[in-house]
């Protein structure tokens, strides 16, 4: 028959089940494991330490919904003392035994208690997908070997992010072990033929400094093997081994270079690693060279100079032409007074400005390196030299101009003029005498204008008068500028005395045996303050019994002697100065010397000897000495002339 309400299978017929809970004083709220019937709290029996407890809000406690709206929290009145044991019988509210069917996607796994579920209470084929919540099944729901390929689709594989490289040494891969008829992981190291990879090279920009000494290059990277190696590859393709290259580890590779070996024009350098299995691994683009200066002035000496370093240049270029080029004294030393400075022209160029500060009276050689530094502070050195020259001499045997040099505003000048010439001898046994001198001016520091000019003369020696018994010829003035050099006094003879002249000439042997006078020392100016001259020797006149014998010419350092009653005079002594090379000292403006039986020496500067009796012409003076002429004799004979005088001399040092 029907029943009336709900069905016993809604009323909790089947077994009860039993909560049991401890108070702890505070908590009020507990959850049955099951939902009791039908919401009733005469449904359940709730025992706190064996005593029943009556239901109701008023009482001892109610029954409601807990957090899943189901019917099984027991909330009491008042919280349970601390310890107390509290016991709760429960109908429930189906009756397993009347359960004969379910619908689908009835049963949720909350209502499935652990382990319920075995393989017997399923049928083979009875479970589908639709069975089956999404995720329910993991790790720990399959048997080893329950999935074969057949269940696998090809996304297990694709649908994973790629690996868009090389794969790494330790990556992991799986592979089917064919001995072991296994699955098994492995190594990408351990799989075929592994080629290097590149991650980086330091220092990618390489400043060669000063060009010497070795780069030393860092390379990293993947897949380096025991025998692994790297090269430089240039910008055109080519390749360059390194020096040395080590390999630190699977990862990192040491390559050394010397700098030298480097050209700017090939960068920028690539790197190739290769195995030694031969494979390879190039990256182009890696290093670029910040090369060092080029100097195109060759090393070593840069010239001499008296005054300064003009026109003297250092040039130097850097090759990736990226600025110009500066130079520094890196060591040794200039010469005093001179600055080295940096100009733009071609690339960068050094030059050396102003004046030495004091004049070398020797040759002094100063060395010194510079260093170039281009843009990026690469450094390039070169050793150099100049010299600063000693004294520089130029010495005037022709008139001409002396052109100043910038910076020379004093000079030491010598000036000598030309000598005269002896006077001549006749048949009546006339001697004829010594010619003087030129007149010699020898100035320290005499002023110039530092880049002016100076007009030189340089005077003649006088020509032999070929005439009997008659007296030589004066010489020419020399001149250098302001100062002027007397021509030396002609020799006498038979009718005349000594010409005066720079120096004078001898008397004759006859009634005209008056010695010349000098006249350079009473010159205006310089010419006579700094003027050398003197007079000439007289003569001594024919007398029975005796020798006619004539005077010498005067020279700049002392005067011709007189004539005797049978030795002539000798010529005067010249003056010495070492103007000429620096060192060696040289006589210059000697007298020519008289003749007569024996003849005489000339005085030391030039002077020519005189002729010796019975016949014979004067010797002529040295020429660029300003010497005087020997004086000639003859008896019975017309070949007893006079010596010529010897051309003057300009000598300029500063």
């Amino acid at each position: 028959m029907a029943y009336i309400g709900s069905s016993p299978a809604e009323k909790g017929i089947g077994l009860f089940s039993q909560d049991t809970f401890t108070g702890d004083g505070s908590t009020t709220t507990f959850d049955l494991t099951h939902a009791a019937p039908d919401a009733g709290g005469n449904e359940i029996q709730v025992f706190v330490d064996n005593v029943r407890q009556q239901e109701g809000s008023s009482n001892a406690y109610t029954l409601g919904l807990d957090g899943s709206s189901e019917n099984k929290r027991i909330t009491f009145t008042t919280a349970p003392v601390a310890s107390q044991s509290i016991f709760v019988l429960n109908p429930g509210t189906k009756n397993v035994q009347q359960i004969t069917t379910v619908s689908d996607n009835v049963v949720s796994t909350a209502k499935l208690q652990a382990s319920a579920v075995t393989t017997a209470k399923i049928t083979d084929l009875n479970v589908t997908t639709a069975k089956i919540a999404a995720d329910a099944i993991n790790a720990t729901k399959l048997a080893d070997d329950a999935v074969s390929e057949e269940h696998l689709d090809n996304t297990a594989i694709t649908g994973h992010t790629e690996l868009a490289e090389t794969a790494a040494s330790n990556d992991v891969l799986l592979v089917f072990d064919t001995s072991a008829s296994a699955l098994k992981k492995i190594t990408a190291s351990n799989v075929g033929l592994q080629p290097p990879t590149f991650s980086s090279v330091s220092p990618t920009n390489a400043n060669s400094g000063d060009g010497t000494g070795n780069f030393t290059f860092t390379i990293t990277g993947a897949n380096f093997d025991a025998t692994a190696s790297a090269k430089l590859r240039k910008v055109g393709g080519n390749t360059l081994d390194f020096d040395s290259v080590t390999r630190n580890s699977a990862t990192q590779l040491t390559a050394v270079i010397a700098k030298s070996s480097l050209v700017a024009s090939d960068d920028p350098f690539g790197i190739i690693i290769e195995n030694g299995n031969g494979l390879t691994v190039t990256a182009t683009g890696q290093i670029n060279l910040n090369a060092s200066p080029t100097f195109v002035t060759s090393a070593g000496s840069l010239g001499s100079a008296r005054i300064n370093m003009s026109g003297v240049e250092v040039n130097a270029i850097d090759p990736e032409s990226a600025g110009n080029v500066t130079f520094e004294l890196q060591s040794g030393a200039l010469p005093g007074g001179i600055t080295l400075t940096n100009t733009g022209a071609n690339g960068g160029t050094a030059t050396f400005t102003g004046n030495f500060s004091s004049l070398a009276t020797n040759n002094t050689t100063f060395n010194f390196v510079l260093r170039a530094v281009d843009a990026a502070s690469n450094t390039t050195s070169r050793a150099f030299s100049f010299i600063q020259s000693g004294p520089v001499i130029q010495s005037f045997t022709s008139s001409g101009t002396f052109s100043v040099p910038s910076g020379v505003s004093s000079v030491d000048v010598l000036v000598v003029a030309g000598g005269g010439s002896g006077g001549s001898g006749n048949p009546a046994s006339v001697a004829g005498a010594g010619a003087g001198a030129g007149g010699l001016i020898f100035m320290p520091a005499f002023t110039v204008t530092p880049g002016g000019t100076v007009s030189v003369t340089v005077g003649d020696g006088a020509a032999t008068n070929t005439a009997h018994h008659t007296a030589g010829q004066a010489g020419q003035d020399s001149v250098f500028g302001t100062l002027t050099a007397k021509g030396g006094g002609a020799g006498g003879s038979y009718s005349a005395a000594g010409g005066q002249g720079g120096s004078g000439g001898g008397g004759g042997s006859a009634p005209g045996n008056a010695a010349g006078q000098a006249t350079q020392s009473s010159q205006p100016g310089n010419s006579g303050a700094y003027g050398f001259g003197n007079d000439g020797g007289a003569g001594t006149p024919y007398s029975p019994g005796g020798e006619p014998a004539s005077g010498g010419g005067g020279g700049a350092g002392a005067a011709g002697q007189a004539g005797g009653t049978h030795p002539a005079g000798q010529g005067g002594i010249g003056k010495a100065y070492t103007i000429a090379d620096g060192t060696t000292s040289v006589y210059y403006a000697g007298g020519g010397g008289g003749s007569n039986n024996g003849g005489t020496q000339g005085g030391q500067g030039g002077g020519g000897n005189g002729s010796a009796y019975p016949v014979g012409s004067g010797q002529a003076g040295t020429a660029n000495r300003g010497g005087g002429g020997g004086g000639g004799v003859s008896k019975d004979d017309p070949q007893g002339t006079g010596g010529a005088g010897g051309k003057g001399v300009v000598i300029v040092k500063f």
